[in-house]
């Protein structure tokens, strides 16, 4: 068994698309007017429009993107670039080695370092 994708709902799929590709730096290798979808290494992280009025605000599913340590400084700054609200900044403790960010949907996603 395996995860195949994970998505988050948007309300505005055009932002949503600029801002994860903002973050990513990889183009979507699916779209249409209502998906888009973005391979992040084996996994799938979708965009779904919510134009079926369905009242949500973030989800219960946060992503970890774990990265290099000279990696993960360029991804901070463009999240922090393209709108993320930092809501945890753990980067200085030993035991989190990650910054939990908030998009402009409600969706929390992680930045972390690889834990061993």
């Amino acid at each position: 068994m395996k995860i195949r994708t994970l998505y988050f709902k948007v309300s505005d799929m055009d932002k949503a698309v600029s801002f994860w590709q903002t973050i990513l730096e990889v183009e979507p290798h699916k779209t249409g007017p209502k998906w888009h979808e973005f391979m992040v290494g084996q996994l799938r992280l979708g965009l779904l429009l919510n134009d079926f009025d369905d009242k949500f605000q973030g989800s219960n599913c946060v992503p970890v993107f774990e990265f290099a340590d000279e990696e993960l400084p360029a991804y901070i700054d463009r999240a922090k670039q393209a709108g993320a609200k930092v809501l945890v900044d753990g980067l200085e403790d030993p035991n989190l080695k990650s910054i939990v960010f908030q998009d402009p949907w409600g969706n929390e996603f992680e930045l972390s370092r690889f834990h061993d």
